[in-house]
């Protein structure tokens, strides 16, 4: 920040040095042409100011001294000129200082006035060119007294035109000073100006920078706002802030397609480790029920079976290991068809009672070998829109579990309900509850709580939860698993709307 600080007054530093610099260069430009040109400059205005009152006089003299009183004096007052004309012997007609009454007492000999200054004509040719020449007056100290124009009237008379050379040096000092105190003035009002200026136009540049550094930090919600900029400064701010929205786009498309490739990373490796646990679980799976398939197989062929009633057993034995293989592997292919969106489900009405009590009737023989008892009595007459077959495998999977993982003597309560859009039913068994960090777990393919196989889903495969929560997903329901305080209660969910009904008909012949 301090650094931006310094910056910024660098730049309004250099504009209002810019100003200064010009307004000093102004100030003394204009008193140097002041003192080396003002003396010549007014020195030709006095000549012009000379000439033009000579034409004056030239046009109107007639000899009448008398009729150009009125005329001579508005000349003397306007132009501070003072006025003489003398004859061709030299002696005054006219003179402003003095009255013709004495013009006799004055003469003009040894080429002075009637103060006794010395006249000094600067070219008699051009006076008699042109009839009229300036000439400089010098008092008897030498100095010059007088800017003075001698011209012709007539043939017998001539005019001198006079103005005072300390009325010039007065004039010349007084401008002098007015000068240096407008110079001084006008240096304060520039440097004022130029302050206000510099702000005003550092401002915009300060904020494109406080922009700019935004932009290089990654941060796109700064803009450049300043209203006041204009022309090309208003347009560079109008790019920075195109700039910053087009970096802000590319960025976040970036970010989007890095988070979208980061995301099919982690899909990818988590397929990975499921095809690797998946091959993992299936050969666990498998190779018991094949080591004793070969092993019995093996047996009966080397004859090690001593009577009927062993053979029997061998065969029994491979009979159910190849039935405990067949059923494994059609549950991971319905479980694969469902995942997969290969198996649609037919959408019919389902009675929730009847449709419980028929699982409840196929799995009479494994609830009844434990001494279980099964209360039906929270199922209501609820009828949902369901896929019937999936629906009952579902059903059937947490009733196998519950079944698996209660304790001889104990009691499964099957129930029902609804809440504001959904179906539920519920399974509750008592036994051991789950472990918080199980609760997700055993939705897995092939999780198994512990060795001791408190409680393993499907049958024994650990492939029943997975299969009940892919025909949830498929039905656009849920279901879940919580503990209670004699045991562990799973439910499902099944939306009141569902948003896909085929009819029964079409989507099987669509199946087959």
């Amino acid at each position: 920040m301090k650094h931006r600080s310094m910056k910024r007054k660098s730049v309004r530093q250099q504009f209002f040095l810019c100003i200064l610099s010009a307004s000093l260069v102004f100030v003394l430009v204009l008193s140097a042409l002041n003192l080396l040109f003002y003396n010549r400059y007014q020195e030709l205005r006095k000549h012009s100011y000379l000439r033009k009152v000579y034409n004056e006089i030239y046009k109107t003299y007639n000899n009448d001294i008398l009729s150009l009183d009125s005329m001579l004096e508005s000349i003397e007052t306007n132009y501070n000129i003072r006025i003489s004309i003398t004859d061709n012997y030299g002696q005054y007609i006219y003179d402003t200082l003095y009255s013709r009454e004495r013009e006799s007492r004055f003469s003009l000999h040894n080429n002075t006035d009637s103060d006794g200054n010395a006249i000094i004509f600067y070219d008699g040719d051009e006076l008699a060119r042109r009839g009229y020449t300036f000439s400089t007056i010098t008092g008897q100290d030498n100095e010059p007294a007088f800017l003075a124009l001698i011209g012709t009237l007539d043939k017998t008379a001539t005019l001198i035109l006079r103005i005072p050379y300390a009325t010039l040096q007065q004039e010349h000092s007084f401008n002098f000073v007015f000068l240096m105190i407008s110079a001084f003035v006008s240096l304060i009002v520039c440097l004022l100006v130029g302050s206000a200026l510099s702000g005003r136009f550092t401002q915009p540049l300060t904020e494109m920078t406080e922009v700019a550094n935004s932009v290089a930090q990654l941060n796109f919600s700064k803009k450049f706002t300043d209203t006041t900029a204009t022309g090309e400064i208003a347009q560079l701010g109008q790019s920075i802030n195109q700039m910053s929205d087009y970096l802000d786009h590319a960025i976040t498309d970036l970010k989007e397609m890095n988070d979208r490739l980061e995301a099919e990373i982690r899909q990818k490796q988590t397929i990975d480790d499921m095809r690797k646990e998946f091959i993992i679980n299936i050969s666990h799976e498998l190779k018991t029920p094949i080591a004793l398939i070969q092993g019995y197989a093996e047996g009966l062929r080397i004859g090690i079976n001593e009577s009927e009633e062993d053979k029997n057993y061998y065969c029994d034995i491979i009979i159910d290991e190849a039935h405990r293989m067949n059923r494994l592997v059609l549950q991971l292919l319905n479980l694969s068809k469902i995942e997969l969106g290969n198996t649609v489900p037919i959408y019919s009405d389902v009675d929730l009672y009847e449709l419980t009590e028929s699982v409840v009737s196929k799995t009479r023989v494994m609830w009844q070998e434990k001494g279980l008892h099964l209360d039906l009595s929270g199922i209501g007459d609820e009828v949902v829109r369901a896929d019937y077959d999936l629906l009952e495998q579902a059903v059937t999977n947490y009733l196998t579990n519950a079944i698996d993982h209660t304790p001889e003597g104990g009691t499964i309560t099957l129930s029902s309900g609804t809440d504001q859009n959904h179906y539920l039913f519920r399974v509750r068994n008592q036994g051991s509850q789950l472990a918080p960090e199980e609760m997700e777990k055993i939705w897995d393919k092939f999780y198994k709580l512990d060795k001791a196989r408190t409680r393993v889903s499907g049958g024994g495969s650990g492939i029943g939860l997975s299969i009940v929560r892919a025909i949830m997903t498929a039905h656009h329901g849920g279901c879940g698993v919580q503990n209670v305080d004699d045991g562990v209660e799973f439910y499902l969910s099944l939306p009141k709307h569902p948003s896909e009904s085929p009819s029964t008909e079409e989507s099987k012949e669509d199946l087959k």
